[in-house]
Parts: C-alpha cells; structure tokens; sequence
C-alpha cells in the first residue's frame, strides 16, 4: 500500500482517497494494483489479477456501485427524494451542487481509479496465451470509464465537440498534470479503445466479463451518443444479427431480473457488473438507496403512469409508501439487499438497448426499420399492445420514452436528455423533497462541476462554467 500512494498521488490519477475506502477482501485479494506496474504484471496470471482489480473498481459507489445509476435517474424525471431521507442526494435532486460537491468528486476519483488500472494492463509489456483478450478488456474498460466520464462533465458531443472534455490519461506518469482534451478527443479516444477491444475481445462466456460483442453495444451507445446513427446502426444491428444473444422474454421478465447470478446463457444481460455477498458495498450499495438500507428514492409518478397494466416492467416496481406515508412506488428492480446467498449484479449494457439503438439510429431515413426495432421490444415487454404506427419527430419521441420505460432505474435517462438538449420536466410528487420542476438545458448544472480536490492539484485544469 505503501508504493501505491507514494506513486499515484497526482492530480489526474487521485486514486488514494479511493482506496482508503475500499474493503479489506478486496486489498487482500487483489493486490495487483497496489505496486509497481514491472513488478505485478509480468505474465498472463498476474495481469488476470490486474483485471480483476480493474473490474472490483467498477463495483465502487461512485461508479456503478450506486452513483452513476442514481444520478441518471434522479437528476431528470424518473425519481425523486422524499422529505424522510438519510441526507443522501439532496444536492442532485435539487441541482445545486457545488465543486467542493462529495459526491462529484468521489466519481471522478473512482473513474480514473479504474482507468489507472487499465493503463496498467495495456502498457504491459507481456506475451503468451489470453494476453490479447485480457487486453482487450481492458480497452474496454477504458472506453467505458471515459464515456461516463465525459457524459457527466462536459457539454454533449451533439452540442459541441470542440468544448472541454476530460483530461486524457493514457499512460503512467508520476509529474503529470494533464489540461483537459477536447469533447472530440475524449471521444475519438473511446471510440478507439473499444475498436480495439472488440478486434481481440473472446467470445461470450458469462455476463461478468466484457466479451466482443458487448464491447460493440458499448460502441454502439458511443456513436449514438455522438450522433453518428450511420455507425451506431451498424454497430447495433451487428450485435442483433450476429451476437450469441437474446431478449429475455414476457415470461421471464420478473425472473430475470429477481435472480441474482452470473448468467451464462446470453439472455439479455450482455455485461454486468459482479456483486455477491463477499464483494459488495454493504449498506451503501445501488439497492440500498431504494429498499431496505435507506430507501430514500421513489419511482416518479409520470414514469410509473407510463406503464399499462400489462406491461411486465411493472413487475420492479412496487406500490407502497414513503418512510414518512406518503403513497409512493418503490425501485424493486434490485431485490437482493438482503440475501445471504448473493447480491444483485449491476446491468452496464443489455440487449434492450441495442435494439432501441438500432431503432433511433434508423432515424431519420428509415422508419421502417426504426418501428421494426422499436416494437420487438415494445411488444415483448407488454404481450397487451399491438406496436408503434407513428412517424417523424413522432416515432423518434416514442423511441425516446420506450428508452425511459426500458432502461429505468440503470442510470440512461438523464444522460439520453443532455445528448438530445432536451430540458428536464418532472411531475410533482407526494412526498418529495422541494426540487425544481424544470431545469433547462442551459442550465450550467446540466454537467457536473470539475472537483475542487482537483483545481487544487492541478493547475493546468479548467473549471466549467458557472461554478465558482
């Protein structure tokens, strides 16, 4: 532990404060990324370790532990907080955050966290069996780590591509203090470490481990959100045609989505993010926030009136009330809070998505495709509706709202209203906190303040606009 702080105390990598919060399973067994990189990878074993700290990095509350589902729902239009909470989220949900923000700079530490750990791998210097593949992950996790980065901290691609991004750190160095790369660069860059990653990636084997074809949804997801639909659609229906996956069905929807395991059967699930009862956050993790531990977030009233009754998304969500009476329904997509046997793995990417990819993506020039993509998932999530008939900007906004039903609860929505420079609209809720209805697109609180913890470090770093 020792080495890991004397040499990445920098401002572009602050991964100490992250690792002083870590649990003690995980430092004892996954050391790999606690020493010097020639010394802890030099064959195909230790950089699986490696791997293995790369991915335990992914698990941490400010990534997809809790922070970054959380946020992508509250801070648009699918949830709110109520008045009897634990202090968690208030500044999100009331868009008032600050720079000196915890929660802010507790993603950014945790993202680099893992991008320092990827860097690792890739810039071993290592050959023999699985090294490509286990590279190729790490590629991937790269990617990954900066596309939630630069979607949480930076004007949208579809706004402005030459705006500040988020510095790019892609090799190890001790002295640097990195100025942040452009919108453009951050995500030329994603785009090519998941090419990469796809063109050495294995096959699928379980849910948990980044396998090619997830790898091309995540790039599909990339282009979209660039805007590129001639990409993303090809990427897309790539995955749909050819992938060993499959939608999980009406039947099974609630099944799915109670059990907890790894999946090895390529339904659905194409990445997730492991949790069980060893490696898990305890209290503080993404099902807490919702029930048992906290349960501190509805489901808002507008979202839940989406749903007709019998749509089988209804089926993770539960009618009841707030801690303080108020009637409410309740996140019930994570249900695993307290199971002694195993915890709920968090969905990083699904087969879901990639259909309602390929039907945006199809816009504006083939409708036909864009409703065929569309209603395979409309129709197999509610056996009662007979599919989507509209056209134009019509059919692109039942796109957008079959995207909300589908993805809710995983973190998309608010990031799907930036890239689309939509404003946020919420519905009032019984028992919620005092929170703006309407938070526009020009609002400066729309991205996410740099971390004062960061100015401090680094002089090199600018500020967004408006925070102070």
């Amino acid at each position: 532990m020792k080495n890991l702080i004397k040499n990445i105390s920098i401002a572009s990598i602050p991964v100490i404060f992250l690792l002083s919060s870590c649990s003690k399973s995980f430092i004892e067994k996954n050391p790999f990324d606690s020493v010097p990189q020639g010394e802890a990878i030099t064959d195909a074993t230790s950089m699986q370790h490696a791997l293995n700290g790369a991915y335990s990095g992914m698990r941490a509350v400010g990534v997809y532990g809790r922070d970054f589902p959380v946020i992508g729902d509250l801070q648009a239009d699918n949830t709110f907080l109520e008045v009897n909470n634990s202090g968690r989220y208030i500044p999100q949900y009331q868009f008032n955050f600050t720079a000196t923000d915890g929660t802010y700079d507790e993603i950014w530490k945790a993202c680099y966290t893992v991008i320092l750990r990827a860097n690792q791998i890739i810039d071993a210097d290592v050959s023999g069996d699985g090294v490509d593949a286990i590279k190729a992950q790490a590629y991937g996790l790269r990617g990954l780590m900066y596309f939630k980065l630069v979607n949480a901290y930076a004007r949208p691609y579809t706004d402005d591509p030459s705006a500040m991004g988020v510095p790019l750190v892609l090799h190890y160095d001790a002295y640097a203090q990195p100025p942040r790369n452009s919108v453009k660069e951050v995500y030329d860059q994603i785009v090519s470490d998941l090419k990469k990653g796809f063109e050495t990636a294995d096959g699928y084997s379980n849910s948990v481990t980044l396998s090619k074809y997830a790898i091309e949804g995540l790039l599909a997801r990339t282009y979209l959100y660039m805007g590129d639909n001639t990409n993303a659609k090809a990427s897309a229906a790539d995955v749909i045609n050819n992938s060993e996956f499959s939608l999980v069905s009406a039947n099974n929807y609630a099944n799915f989505w109670a059990d907890p395991g790894i999946h090895s059967d390529a339904v659905e699930v194409m990445f997730e993010i492991d949790q069980d009862v060893i490696n898990n956050n305890g209290p503080d993790d993404l099902a807490g926030i919702y029930v048992d531990t906290y349960q501190d977030i509805y489901v808002s009233s507008d979202l839940y009136d989406l749903y007709s009754a019998t749509d089988v998304r209804q089926t993770v969500m539960q009618p009841g009330s707030t801690k303080a009476g108020a009637p409410a329904v309740l996140v019930y997509k994570y249900q695993n809070e307290n199971n002694t046997k195993d915890k709920d793995n968090i969905k990083v990417i699904r087969l879901s998505e990639v259909y309602l990819i390929a039907a945006e993506a199809s816009l504006p020039g083939n409708e036909d495709d864009a409703r065929m993509y569309l209603n395979a998932i409309a129709e197999i999530r509610d056996p009662g509706f007979n599919g989507y008939n509209s056209t134009g900007s019509e059919l692109l906004n039942d796109i957008i709202t079959e995207r909300r039903k589908e993805l809710a609860f995983e973190g998309d929505r608010y990031y799907d209203l930036n890239r689309l420079m939509r404003d946020v609209t919420r519905s009032p809720n019984a028992g919620a906190i005092p929170g703006p209805l309407e938070i526009p697109y020009t609002d400066f609180h729309r991205i996410a303040p740099i971390p004062q913890t960061e100015l401090q470090a680094n002089p090199n770093i600018e500020q967004n606009p408006g925070y102070q």
